[in-house]
């Protein structure tokens, strides 16, 4: 029997101060996945393809969501941004960011607080990029921080988000494996359960488990957010590991059976008024 990495179940509690407790107890296994380089689905998988998804952001002034220990703010800013801010709702977790900021000296300002109420306390149309990689799936209200992102965006200004692909990622999961334990498919149920769930790391790459509590939202869910917004879809990727990566971590492979992350890019544009506006 193959040893499993994670459990779920029911949250009992999902709101802004069990959300800062959870990731401030985390940080430092999270952190410390991320500087070794252990987190490889982060570094060799959905974090390179995100950041393909955002193109040319040279010049551009950006602001990164749940921005954690601020390893997408530094992407941003390494690729030419011209102001990066990147917001977290937990202080052990801006710590991290802020002791690499003073290393790395990317002119990145981070920011202490609940997305939603800091984008909607921000300018309007005064910001040319938002990009949320793998955290609005942590927010307990994700449409708020979507139809903020459109109003603080500038017109043609883009929303880019990554979340863990929400066909996937149900309630019930389970990997099929062959008699070699080799992953060959994978069994979900409860697609349209959308209870928020509590998850149990107890991954060897973290140096201690830690739990953490997101919403489950279908696909359904999540489109009409974008439209109602007003945002048109501008592209919309299911990515999958690089032969590369694969080589250099084998554990990538399951990419390649079913679609574990998706990826959506949405385009402001002042022409188009939201079915809802």
């Amino acid at each position: 029997m193959t040893k499993k990495n994670q459990t779920r179940e029911p949250a009992i509690r999902f709101d802004l101060a069990s959300i800062q407790r959870e990731w401030d107890i985390a940080s430092d296994a999270y952190a410390d996945a991320q500087m070794s380089g252990v987190d490889y689905y982060r570094l060799n998988f959905f974090g390179p393809a995100m950041v393909e998804a955002c193109g040319n952001v040279k010049d551009l002034e950006v602001l990164d969501l749940g921005c954690g220990i601020g390893y997408f703010s530094r992407q941003m800013a390494r690729n030419g941004a011209s102001k990066v801010v990147g917001i977290d709702i937990s202080p052990n977790q801006l710590a991290h960011a802020r002791q690499i900021e003073e290393k790395e000296r990317l002119s990145i300002e981070y920011i202490e607080g609940d997305a939603a109420s800091v984008i909607e306390s921000l300018p309007e149309a005064s910001l040319d990029l938002v990009t949320a990689c793998v955290s609005l799936i942590d927010m307990p209200d994700p449409g708020r921080v979507i139809r903020g992102a459109h109003r603080l965006l500038r017109n043609r200004g883009r929303l880019v988000f990554t979340n863990t692909h929400p066909v996937t990622d149900t309630m019930y999961r389970e990997w099929v494996r062959d008699a070699d334990g080799k992953k060959i498919g994978l069994e979900i149920g409860d697609y349209f359960d959308e209870t928020p769930l509590t998850l149990t790391w107890m991954n060897d790459r973290y140096k201690y488990p830690f739990q953490t509590t997101g919403n489950s939202y279908t696909l359904q869910t999540w489109m009409r957010w974008i439209i109602q917004s007003g945002f048109i879809l501008e592209d919309f990727i299911e990515p999958y590991a690089t032969d590369e990566a694969i080589a250099q971590h084998p554990g990538l492979d399951d990419t390649r059976i079913v679609p574990t992350f998706l990826i959506i890019v949405a385009r402001k544009d002042v022409r188009i008024t939201s079915p809802t506006g």
